[in-house]
């Protein structure tokens, strides 16, 4: 008998569950008529275990375990999760904390998304990144390691921002997505890696513009505070009413943050609705894009220079005039 979700939602650990479970499966290139006569279970309740649509029991946890050959630390781990799905509260005040959890990365939880805000106050998302930025990244120590830019997951993602309806109507395939991305002025005025590094990355976020699921906007620099200044966080929506809405943040060194509850994400839903009343129109955004481009491209004798950044303001500020 299939186990419902508690209180109708999935939660990101239930969902790397299933995520899991789906991998055991896809190791072996086996479709899910193949699995299902191997542990008597219908496709449809198979697709349902695996997109999360309803719970992974640990009796079917251990069940398709052992038929894709999956190893016994494995089925444990999962087995603990699909027992602490029941009621997380009570397991954990039976069990504490103190066991290996699931893991998932952010490129999981994207390929699930609908939509993506993302605030790079900092620098710029994994998401976006060329080769050369990230490694520029990695080189002055920002971020942690290579690991960071997945380039395959990355590709399947964008690729979503260009679909059409009717792609995205077709049995399997993936969800249409929409991404966007806000960032200050500063991150324009200040080069990453080197000028050509910063001209190359620049191209790619307008290359990125011109795609119909993709929206690029800058913080007006002129406004003097905010609520939320100064945060770098991504607001991830998905289509599917069993899943909630999440906040990813991302630390110097790797450890991520995921904020599920109503109340913990409130805040960031509170930024982001300030932030929609001090960014630049989508028309000035990209005009800063492609003078920062431009100015880095052929830049003054003084390049990095006040005389630069001042520039480049009364080029943007003449568009939005």
């Amino acid at each position: 008998m299939a186990l419902e979700l508690v209180a109708g939602r999935a939660s990101l650990e239930v969902r790397a569950l299933s995520r899991t479970v789906l991998g055991w499966r896809t190791k072996r290139n086996w479709t899910l008529v193949e699995l299902g006569e191997l542990v008597g279970f219908s496709p449809a309740k198979l697709s349902q275990l695996c997109r999360a649509g309803i719970r992974v029991s640990p009796v079917e946890v251990m069940a398709i375990g052992a038929a894709c050959q999956a190893s016994d630390e494995e089925i444990e781990l999962c087995v603990r999760v699909a027992q602490r799905a029941v009621d997380p509260v009570m397991w954990d005040r039976i069990n504490g904390d103190a066991w290996t959890r699931l893991t998932w990365t952010p490129w999981d939880v994207m390929a699930e998304a609908s939509e993506l805000v993302i605030v790079a106050d900092e620098m710029l998302p994994e998401l976006v990144r060329t080769e050369a930025y990230h490694a520029a990244l990695v080189e002055s120590g920002t971020v942690a390691h290579d690991l960071d830019l997945d380039l395959a997951a990355q590709r399947k993602v964008l690729e979503r921002l260009s679909m059409s309806l009717k792609d995205a109507a077709r049995p399997g395939s993936p969800r249409r997505l929409s991404v966007r991305l806000i960032v200050p002025e500063s991150q324009l005025e200040n080069p990453v890696g080197g000028a050509q590094v910063t001209v190359d990355q620049f191209e790619r976020l307008a290359e990125l513009n011109e795609l119909p699921g993709f929206e690029f906007r800058v913080v007006n620099g002129d406004v003097a505070s905010y609520f939320g200044k100064g945060a770098s966080f991504t607001m991830m929506r998905f289509a599917e009413q069993r899943f909630d809405d999440v906040v990813l943040l991302r630390t110097l060194h790797g450890g991520d943050t995921w904020i599920e509850s109503e109340a913990e994400r409130e805040p960031y839903e509170r930024a982001l609705a300030v932030l929609d009343g001090v960014l630049r129109s989508e028309e000035v955004s990209a005009c800063w894009l492609s003078q920062a481009s431009l100015l880095y491209r052929d830049p003054l004798s003084d390049n990095g220079s006040g005389e630069q950044k001042w520039n480049l303001r009364l080029v943007t500020d003449r568009v939005g005039s």
